[in-house]
């Protein structure tokens, strides 16, 4: 070994009177205050215990461990090193029910013809990722049978030597039948729905037209598919203020349903949500009031041998100890609009993200399938000021959380009406910030929560 080393930039934040320190590449660790002040001073001898822990952990660099800590990198960030994978294909704006936080509601609503079907088909054909996702939202996609089918059968045709596809619903269940339900299981379709807890908190979000609630409606459903089809749904409850001091109810209700997962979801300000904020908004340090009652309520379930993990928890988990990318395009820096993901429209008109097609203003449109290829749609000087934007050290520089969350320039615009952030204001970026705290909170203080949390991660299963 060299006597030559250098040490990588850092950042340093305290948590539970510890230093956090992190780097660019990923590296991590938790030291006390004399270690700290060794590595800040730049005072690290090389036959010291504490120069061995931080060459380990990715602080140090010499000609030997180079060629590692890049292939961290990388897989931290390997979006980085492809084309786009989560292609969501909006085949209606129509919709069977009205709820009161609806993201995409549209007063004129639209079908995807075949003609734009087949062009999506061509798009995703060409995509040199290994790993594709389509998915069809809304509106209700099963409102429009005939696409939804067309593009199902035709998707599966591509999947050819290494390409794995997945092909994903979204969906409310209610308009579901017998033959849908069917053709789902033949064709491997994945099911997600809403489910938001327990029927008193559900049915005051998700409700009909004529202003009652679906939670008989989707839960019969559930059991439909899951009884008679053997056919798994992935349940999703979305965050508004009637949830708030209900953790244990939304939890309980979830393990009732035999889930695994929970994906504790922040409500955005989009859509219906803007006119109902009143009633069902909050501030991000209200939502994480909740969150950490969810987790900690989580963790109990854990210790007395009831497996249930939280999906945003996992997805930061990854991120931090096993350096893996889990392509939640949320938390990439750029963010993963146009690169990570593409929306395309009922018309054709493509977007780079899904909350982009939902604010629906035309700064953020990319073109439209029908007369531009994806190379086209990626070029636009609009999305690279999109992703230009979505730079977190652009505007955050010295946060110790940098190396796992990111920056949503299109939320921001919709909160703060500038692509340039006053960040530490942003909803979303509060919230992802204090849940990537709460985490290393857990693994500073050990114990039995934090090797629960890493059996969350754990490859070989929690």
């Amino acid at each position: 070994m060299t006597k030559d080393f250098a040490i990588i930039p850092f950042n340093s934040g305290v948590i539970a009177e510890k230093y956090l320190i992190s780097n660019i590449l990923g590296g991590w660790d938790i030291l006390g205050e004399n270690d700290f002040k060794l590595l800040s001073s730049f005072k690290i001898n090389r036959s010291t215990p504490l120069f061995n822990r931080l060459y380990e952990s990715g602080f140090l660099v010499d000609e030997y461990n180079f060629n590692r800590l890049l292939e961290d990198y990388r897989n931290l960030n390997s979006n980085l090193f492809y084309d786009a994978s989560l292609h969501i294909a909006v085949i209606t704006t129509h919709c069977n029910l009205h709820c009161q936080y609806c993201q995409a509601h549209s007063t004129r609503p639209q079908h995807m013809s075949l003609k734009v079907a087949r062009s999506i088909v061509q798009c995703i054909a060409e995509r040199k990722n290994p790993y594709i996702t389509l998915e069809f939202q809304g509106g209700e996609p099963t409102l429009n049978w005939d696409v939804l089918t067309f593009l199902t059968k035709n998707i599966r045709k591509l999947e050819r030597g290494n390409k794995k596809i997945d092909i994903t619903l979204v969906s409310n269940l209610v308009a579901l039948n017998t033959e849908k339900i069917k053709f789902f299981k033949d064709f491997d379709v994945k099911v997600c729905a809403s489910l938001d807890g327990p029927r008193n908190i559900h049915d005051k979000n998700r409700i009909f037209g004529s202003g009652k609630g679906t939670y008989d409606a989707v839960t019969r459903n559930i059991k439909k598919l899951r009884k008679q089809f053997k056919k798994p749904v992935n349940l999703l409850p979305t965050i508004t203020k009637h949830s708030l001091g209900a953790f244990r109810e939304i939890v309980d209700e979830y393990l009732k349903w035999g889930e695994t997962s929970i994906a504790l979801r922040p409500i955005n300000n989009l859509g219906n949500a803007c006119v109902n904020w009143g009633s069902l908004g909050y501030s991000a340090d209200e939502f994480m009031a909740f969150y950490r009652n969810a987790l900690e309520y989580i963790l109990e379930l854990n210790r007395k041998g009831i497996f249930l993990r939280e999906r945003m928890a996992k997805v930061i988990l990854q991120k931090i100890f096993n350096k893996e990318d889990p392509y939640y395009v949320d938390l990439m820096s750029p963010c993963g609009a146009g690169r990570g993901q593409i929306v395309y429209m009922p018309d054709g008109s493509c977007y780079p993200c899904d909350e982009s097609r939902m604010l629906g203003e035309k700064m953020f449109k990319l073109g439209n399938i029908l007369n531009k290829t994806y190379e086209g749609l990626v070029k636009r000087e609009n999305l690279l000021h999109l992703l230009e934007a979505s730079v977190l050290n652009l505007w955050d520089c010295t946060s110790v959380f940098s190396p796992w969350i990111g920056v949503c320039p299109v939320l921001n615009y919709a909160e703060q009406k500038n692509f340039v952030p006053k960040i530490h204001c942003s909803f979303i970026y509060k919230i992802h910030t204090l849940q990537v705290k709460y985490i290393f909170e857990k693994i500073s203080k050990e114990g039995q929560d934090l090797e629960i949390l890493k059996s969350w991660v754990n490859k070989k299963g929690g």
